[in-house]
């Protein structure tokens, strides 16, 4: 799938925004809203997030936002599908793109809101982490690699990365399992750790509900059972 660029409405709506296209259709874009801009955005009714960007995409296209505030350090990464795409806008209705989130990025996207009606904000609620070495087959940028996590959830991992480190909002693809059928899941990276005293490591989201989503899920709840360490 073909997402397309997006482009600023226009000087005045401010959304700064960068895109680069990832792994297996799923492209990457960087956004920066005014605070205001997010608030008339997030819709938790419908779990939708209206973008104020102009776009070649199409309905379903399959997109992983990073979505940042201006004035305001607080960034996060959602992932979904386009639900509408307006190009041609009115006063009260500006053109833009509709995101609809899957589950997993509804959390994100709430403190988003949280933070541009200036509520304080906090990260404590998360899914149970786990400490773990499991075994992962990872592409990134036409390269793979053989690496191993240091710790799994149901949302995602950290993992050890050799080599130059993906930039955040890239999307990877991470094979689950040997052989040529093992389930490929695709992963968003939320934040990396470039190494020095601390070891080389990034943060992946864990992507989609598919036959891959549940391998990934499978797997974490395996590590549960037998007994891992929480982070």
């Amino acid at each position: 799938m073909d997402i397309g660029i997006l482009f600023p409405v226009s000087r005045s709506a401010l959304p700064c925004v960068s895109h680069r296209k990832g792994a297996r259709g799923v492209h990457s874009v960087s956004v920066n809203l005014d605070a205001s801009q997010l608030v008339a955005g997030w819709r938790p009714e419908s779990g939708s997030l209206f973008l104020p960007v102009l776009s070649e995409s199409r309905v379903g296209d399959a997109v992983a936002v990073r979505v940042g505030i201006h004035g305001q350090t607080i960034r996060a990464t959602v992932y979904g599908k386009v639900s509408l795409v307006r190009r041609v806008g009115r006063p009260t209705l500006p053109p833009g793109v509709e995101i609809a989130l899957d589950r997993g990025s509804l959390a994100a996207a709430g403190f988003l809101a949280m933070a541009a009606r200036g509520e304080p904000v906090s990260f404590r609620e998360r899914a149970p982490r786990f400490v773990a070495s499991q075994p992962l087959s990872v592409e990134h940028a036409g390269r793979a690699f053989e690496t191993a996590t240091l710790n799994v959830s149901e949302g995602g991992c950290s993992v050890r990365w050799p080599g130059q480190l993906p930039l955040v909002g890239d999307v990877v693809s991470i094979r689950l399992g040997r052989g040529l059928f093992a389930p490929v899941a695709r992963a968003v990276v939320c934040w990396n750790q470039p190494g020095g005293a601390i070891e080389r490591s990034v943060g992946l989201r864990v992507l989609g509900d598919g036959r891959a989503g549940r391998a990934w899920r499978n797997l974490v709840a395996g590590v549960a059972q037998s007994g891992g360490r929480a982070a």
